[in-house]
């Protein structure tokens, strides 16, 4: 069965509208077969928002693995001074990032890269987001977490959600060999939200 880490889905497109509220705001998202979480906002990507918190008024901001875009347009609404770089491999995926940043009415300054971690990104930043792709398995996962090291400025942030079952445990020992400081920012049902400081 073809999963969403996919450059270009085979599965038969079905596009709609969902309705999402991430915290207490409302939004409406295009999805799609063949993309990540298309029925509603995952649970992960609901509580890494929810939880994220910084001192940084303007930042230049990379969500990897964007999905069809929804952490970049919950924190373009919440801080318009932030530019974003959102980033996935999975061209639908990408499609639908367009149409849903017309559709929520984002005016910030925002880059679409289609790529494999950062692989076709350039520049540097201050804030990296990712929900990792974990069905693309642990060699991928740490990949984006050594690559987010390297492209983040010194003092950025790292935000990373994962689950206590899919291997929070070894994913957090591995950041704390690539950064000086790591924080369990919150728990919840499973999932723990990481955040890395270069």
């Amino acid at each position: 069965m073809e999963h969403y880490y996919t450059n270009n889905p085979t599965t038969k497109s079905h596009e709609r509208i969902i309705n999402s509220s991430i915290s207490g705001e409302n939004f409406k998202f295009y999805t799609d077969n063949g993309v990540f979480s298309k029925e509603s906002v995952d649970f992960g990507t609901k509580t890494l928002l929810e939880s994220f918190y910084t001192e940084k008024k303007i930042a230049n901001v990379a969500d990897i693995g964007c999905g069809y875009g929804v952490i970049s347009i919950f924190l373009a609404k919440q801080h318009p001074n932030y530019s974003f770089t959102m980033v996935d491999v999975n061209t639908r995926s990408l499609e639908l990032t367009k149409k849903n940043i017309e559709l929520n009415k984002v005016r910030n300054k925002i880059d679409i890269v289609e790529s494999s971690s950062f692989d076709n990104v350039t520049g540097m930043f201050d804030i990296v987001l990712t929900n990792p792709p974990i069905r693309a398995g642990k060699k991928i996962v740490h990949q984006i977490m050594k690559d987010s090291y390297r492209y983040l400025n010194n003092g950025g942030e790292l935000w990373v959600v994962i689950q206590k079952k899919q291997g929070m445990a070894s994913c957090k020992k591995f950041l704390e060999e690539l950064f000086a400081e790591i924080e369990v920012v919150s728990k919840n049902k499973g999932y723990y939200i990481l955040k890395a400081i270069k």
